[in-house]
């Protein structure tokens, strides 16, 4: 993974972009009656879910995958830091979720929370 990492870096050093606005964990922004930033390190440094509480959507981006119609954790070999991947997965465990949004995969609504604690768990 380090070494597809640093190809990576090299490949994105030249598209950077100018940061405008910055969230921190735990932040609220008013839409959809709420959504709360949640910061889940490990696929990435900086990767958040964002968690729609009226709605209990989780749209987890890249830390959680559909796969066969099952939730997965993001496989090992895509993460940045395979630790923080799993503290990440405990933290996502407390929120009550009954649908998650994934990049990969789409949506999922099969007993969420209770899936979600397993990975948690390992």
């Amino acid at each position: 993974m380090k070494e597809i990492y640093e190809k990576m870096k090299i490949f994105y050093a030249n598209n950077s972009s100018n940061v405008d606005r910055t969230f921190s964990d735990g932040q609220e922004l008013p839409y959809c009656g709420g959504i709360t930033i949640v910061y889940t390190p490990g696929h990435t440094p900086g990767h958040i879910c964002l968690y729609i509480k009226h709605h209990k959507i989780l749209i987890a981006g890249d830390a959680l995958q559909v796969q066969g119609g099952v939730l997965i954790q993001a496989p090992q070999a895509s993460n940045f830091d395979t630790n923080l991947s799993m503290s990440s997965l405990k933290k996502i465990s407390e929120y009550d979720i009954e649908t998650v949004i994934c990049y990969h995969g789409g949506i999922y609504k099969v007993d969420t929370n209770k899936r979600i604690k397993e990975l948690a768990n390992g």
